[in-house]
């Protein structure tokens, strides 16, 4: 079978760790292409051939000159995508983020395999810009052959948006307990210290300022915060954690290639997100025996822990709670020793051999992820 991919970039993020573990699971027995818009930086490995639509273009500016290069961004990149699906001919392609979806749409259509084409909706809709919500999304998703849901939440904001509930299949995130898919740096040594990890983009959706604010309350010196990523709030963060005077015990190491022995040695991972699809993490956390705490945020977490068995649930924006939770973990080795061994049996069902194989399976049109709450 010919497999293409479509992807905006191979940075570090949740779609392009996905998309690195089902290529290579894919090209065990496939033909596996994966085209991307941006190589300005790569951060995963992919099995299969690698096409670059990139135009090297900067968009700089007044807002007149930016909008028209925009534009011719997206008229040549979708040229490019074009030519590349002619000469293909692929049995299946696979597109993630709204960013490409919209353009795999259009060059699947000139192309005229549109009925081949799955677009994978990686984190809730109602999130989105008003426009491609309101407007882009109902016209657009209902031209390919189907949509790829990370995740039930996710699934359900597609419908409130118009999209057919029949064209919707849900498939959460895999994960590869032996695989090493990051390309960069190494870590500097772990901490001598005990500390509890946040993993993420350094940004607002990821809430870390409110994690930041949860460890300042902990008050328990003896403990550190780990924070590994980047993004554009770090300088935020660093100021943030300056003005609770624990600034020496937050740490940002950076986008690291080793997470899962930070996951090891960790306390416990505390997702503080606003908003999130099916998130990569809290599977990964406890694929590596790591006890896991969430905020119950729109959509993905309560997909994956079921409270109090294999991880701790928190309402949305409860800091208070938060902070609590953490220290409960901590606190309590017999809870911490159950959560970690429900959680690595919870883990099973997202092994990429199985998930990779259901995206093969997609004609079907049928859910694939069973809540098992």
């Amino acid at each position: 079978m010919k497999i293409v991919i479509i992807i905006p970039t191979l940075r570090g993020g949740g779609a392009e760790r996905v998309v690195s573990r089902l290529t290579k699971e894919w090209a065990k027995s496939h033909q596996v292409t994966i085209a991307f818009f941006d190589s300005s930086r790569t951060s995963y490995y992919c099995a299969g051939r690698i096409v670059d639509l990139d135009l090297r273009l900067p968009i700089s500016g007044n807002r007149l000159m930016r909008i028209m290069k925009k534009t011719y961004y997206i008229v040549v990149v979708s040229a490019r995508l074009i030519t590349l699906l002619r000469q293909e001919q692929p049995d299946r392609i696979f597109s993630f983020m709204e960013k490409a979806n919209f353009v795999a749409i259009a060059a699947a259509s000139w192309v005229g395999c549109i009925d081949r084409l799955y677009v994978s909706v990686r984190i809730n809709p109602m999130f989105l810009p008003f426009l491609v919500r309101r407007a882009l999304i109902p016209l657009l998703y209902r031209i390919p052959a189907g949509i790829v849901a990370v995740s039930d939440g996710v699934k359900q904001s597609l419908e409130l948006l118009h999209v057919s509930a029949t064209k919707i299949s849900v498939i959460p995130n895999p994960i590869s307990r032996t695989d090493k898919q990051a390309i960069g740096q190494k870590s500097v040594a772990l901490l001598p210290n005990r500390f509890i990890l946040g993993v993420g983009r350094l940004d607002y959706q990821k809430g870390f300022d409110r994690l930041v604010e949860a460890f300042h309350r902990l008050g328990r010196p003896e403990l550190h915060l780990v924070i590994l990523g980047e993004g554009e709030e770090q300088l935020e963060l660093i100021n943030l954690s300056r003005e609770f005077e624990i600034e020496k015990r937050v740490h940002f190491p950076g986008y690291v290639i080793d997470v899962e022995t930070w996951y090891r040695h960790a306390e416990c991972f505390v997702l503080s997100s606003r908003s999130e699809g099916c998130p990569n993490v809290l599977v990964e956390a406890m694929a590596e025996g790591c006890s896991v705490i969430s905020f119950d945020c729109k959509d993905g977490p309560s997909e994956i822990i079921q409270d109090g068995e294999n991880g701790l649930l928190v309402p949305e924006g409860d800091i208070e709670g938060l902070t609590k939770s953490i220290a409960l973990v901590i606190d309590d080795e017999a809870l911490r020793r159950n959560l970690v061994v429900n959680g690595m049996e919870r883990v099973k069902m997202f092994e990429v051999k199985e998930i990779a194989a259901r995206w093969l399976a997609l004609e079907s049109n049928t859910d694939v992820f069973q809540n098992n709450h």
